[in-house]
């Protein structure tokens, strides 16, 4: 994204307000945060802008039946929205209203300019018409037996027009020109074949309900929903439409440049200071792209109003194989998810747990599991015992850097690689890859500490200087974490920031604080948990634990990964068995219900390296149809990780996460041993995508 003024402006959707917020909303929503705060932290000034769609046909209905009018309606129903945006830490933000008068002048002066230059035409519209969605159905999307759908209508009015087809090639030179417009880049593809098959000019008004925008140039019409709502991201810009107004010469603008999409916030000489259009990022799920990335860009050329520059697109989190919706009602309540992890948990799950554009699959034991073993386990863990053995070894002083290993210079080394890998990634707005980053770096410090055992070293007076060194590495590591993970868990990594007793707090924060370090004679504070591990057992009922925590049964032939892994005295979980024999005797039976809880399914080995200190095993990252996963193989000395890249396998996806020399494990992929002890991979016969199911 092409800065020019130091600031950042992104947006999540205006929020339908018929019914409360849930964990799909919130997502969005933790996103927009998350990249404001990930600005703020590169010193620049940031605005989220939110709000409410309050002028759809749906809450006019809902107000009716309540015996309200429909503002009185929303003004209850926003509530729940700002206090769900309150619960789930979203700093600060604006909220914009599609029914406050700013935003009905600015839609008015908008469209009156597009109807000027003979882009609006009158006609009849005749059409089913979704009340939930508030949309028409393009014909392909029409069921077949529309009739006794409870949320379709079928319309027939007077209706105005926008020439969208007029805009075809425009909008193809546009995504041309502009290849990061939309990302990730299969939803550009998406776009670009909808547009590549033919516009059609779309219906902008309405006459069956009075609840809603009049057309300026006739008060008998009210605008179409989403013709208007797309117009509350400028509302909540600070930019000023008016201003704009006078500069136009001939119906264009003397401050825009050509071709429109190379216009920039510094080309607008008639804003004011807090104007913050052109927007930087609208962020939202996959179903309402089209409006975005195609009926929006068209609505600005015909205008003249300089473009946004990028559209992040992610995917649906899905509840019970289905997706999460106010419509079908199996929406999860983000209070209750809060309830279980606490907010940071709820906010370091969803952005961790699916990469950029991709569906999610959302269940109380994925969360709590990702709660246990990433935050509790490994972040909780490593702040907590450094800052407990640094007061029993130091009085809480951080040390010199004395004598220095080859250990100490590796982890610094990765202390400064992660960082500049992070903030790339950052940018990119890869923000599960970038967790994935900075917890490779917490779990490096928890083995670094392994490997040093300062517990031994302590009792070794002529190591005393190795000693200093490794709680100086691992305040500063603990702190370059905390710096880096700030945007996705705030709460939690402000707790930690003042327990190592360092100044201010981390919204006070910038960047260039990367570059420097914990000096000797820094004070820390006490240890106190921040995460306090979740008991899956007392968790859940019984038979759902039993479940959740259950090994595989005996009968599976497996590589790798997740099982109940026996201990050793010091602590360090042992690889499971590579496979089982060849000739083995006959396992007891087992019921077709207890096969039918297995999830097997084909997956794609996207990534894979040795894992440290391990001859046998390898970290594979794996994509399962639905989303990225890690497992830990013990097949390393049969397969090389380069000729892993690239495989089809067959994994176990539902057991339950288990460690493996610190790193999480999330499934087991299957394999076989000959008579002779080789191993080898089961893997698909054929060409099959990824997330088949084998059965």
């Amino acid at each position: 994204m092409t800065k020019h003024d130091g600031k950042f402006y992104v947006t999540t959707p205006i929020y339908y307000v018929n019914s409360r917020p849930h964990v799909g909303t919130s997502y969005t929503t933790i996103i927009a945060d998350v990249t404001a705060r990930w600005h703020r932290l590169r010193g620049e000034q940031a605005l989220l802008t939110t709000g409410s769609d309050e002028h759809s046909q749906n809450i006019a209905d809902l107000a009716a039946a309540a015996g309200k009018h429909p503002r009185a309606f929303c003004d209850e129903m926003i509530v729940t929205f700002l206090d769900c945006w309150k619960l789930i830490d979203i700093q600060s933000y604006h909220f914009e209203r599609t029914s406050d008068q700013k935003h009905h002048e600015l839609t008015r002066t908008f469209w009156q300019r597009i109807f000027d230059n003979g882009d609006v035409y009158k006609g009849t519209y005749s059409g089913w018409y979704h009340t939930s969605d508030n949309r028409f159905l393009d014909d392909d999307e029409v069921p077949e037996n529309p009739e006794g759908h409870p949320r379709l209508k079928y319309l027939t009015e007077e209706a105005y027009y926008f020439r969208l087809s007029k805009y075809q090639d425009w909008l193809l030179s546009f995504h041309e020109a502009r290849a990061q417009f939309v990302i990730p880049d299969f939803r550009r593809n998406e776009m670009l074949n909808r547009i590549r098959a033919g516009l059609k000019d779309i219906c902008i008004s309405r006459t069956s309900t009075e609840w809603g925008i009049p057309l300026p140039w006739d008060d008998g019409h009210v605008f179409y929903v989403w013709i208007e709502a797309l117009l509350a991201y400028v509302t909540g810009s600070g930019f000023d439409i008016q201003a704009f107004e006078r500069t136009f010469t001939g119906g264009k603008s003397t401050e825009v440049r050509e071709p429109l999409w190379n216009t920039t916030r510094a080309d607008l000489k008639s804003q004011p200071p807090a104007n913050f259009w052109p927007c930087d990022l609208h962020t939202m799920a996959c179903d309402i792209t089209w409006f975005h990335t195609v009926i929006w860009p068209a609505m600005c050329q015909s205008y003249g109003l300089p473009l946004p520059r990028q559209v992040l697109v992610h995917g649906y989190w899905n509840f019970a194989g289905e997706k999460m919706s106010k419509s079908v009602g199996n929406v999860v309540d983000p209070r209750d998810a809060v309830s279980l992890v606490g907010v940071d948990g709820l906010r370091y799950f969803l952005l961790r747990e699916v990469p950029l554009g991709g569906d999610g699959g959302f269940n109380h034991e994925a969360l709590v599991g990702r709660f246990n073993f990433d935050l509790a386990n490994d972040l909780g863990n490593l702040v907590h015992r450094s800052v407990s053995m640094l007061h029993q070894l130091f009085d809480g002083v951080v040390p010199e850097v004395l004598g220095v290993t080859a250990a100490d210079d590796e982890i610094e080394q990765q202390r400064r690689e992660k960082t500049a890998e992070v903030c790339a990634l950052m940018d990119e707005l890869r923000y599960s890859e970038a967790l994935q980053a900075i917890w490779e770096l917490v779990r490096l410090a928890n083995r670094y500490i392994d490997d040093k055992k300062p517990w031994e070293l302590k009792k070794r007076p002529e190591r005393r200087d190795e000693l200093s060194t490794v709680f100086s590495r691992l305040v500063n590591v603990i702190r370059t974490v905390l710096l880096l993970g700030y945007p996705v868990i705030p709460g939690a990594a402000n707790r930690m920031w003042r327990m190592l007793g360092l100044p201010g707090t981390l919204e006070e924060q910038r960047l260039d604080a990367l570059e420097a370090i914990v000096p000797a004679g820094h004070k820390v504070g006490v240890s106190e948990p921040v995460f306090q591990r979740i008991d899956t057992a007392k968790l859940f009922a019984p038979g759902e634990a039993a479940q959740a925590e259950a090994a595989p049964p005996a009968h599976l032939v497996s590589a790798a990964g997740g099982s109940s892994a026996p201990r050793c005295d010091r602590g360090t979980e042992v690889p499971p068995t590579i496979a089982a024999p060849a000739h083995q005797t006959a396992a007891a039976p087992v019921s077709y219900d207890d096969f039918a809880r297995l999830d097997l399914r084909v997956a794609e080995v996207r990534k894979a390296e040795k894992v440290a200190g391990a001859d046998k095993l390898l970290a594979l990252t794996v994509f399962d149809g639905e989303r990225e996963r890690q497992i830990v193989a013990g097949i390393a000395q049969r397969y090389s990780a380069e000729e892993m890249v690239g495989k089809r396998i067959v994994l176990l996806a539902n057991l339950a996460p288990r460690k493996l020399r610190g790193l999480l494990s999330e499934g087991m992929l299957l394999a076989a041993t000959s008579a002779g002890g080789e191993l080898t991979l089961l893997t698909p016969e054929g060409p099959i995508a990824p997330g088949s199911s084998v059965s």
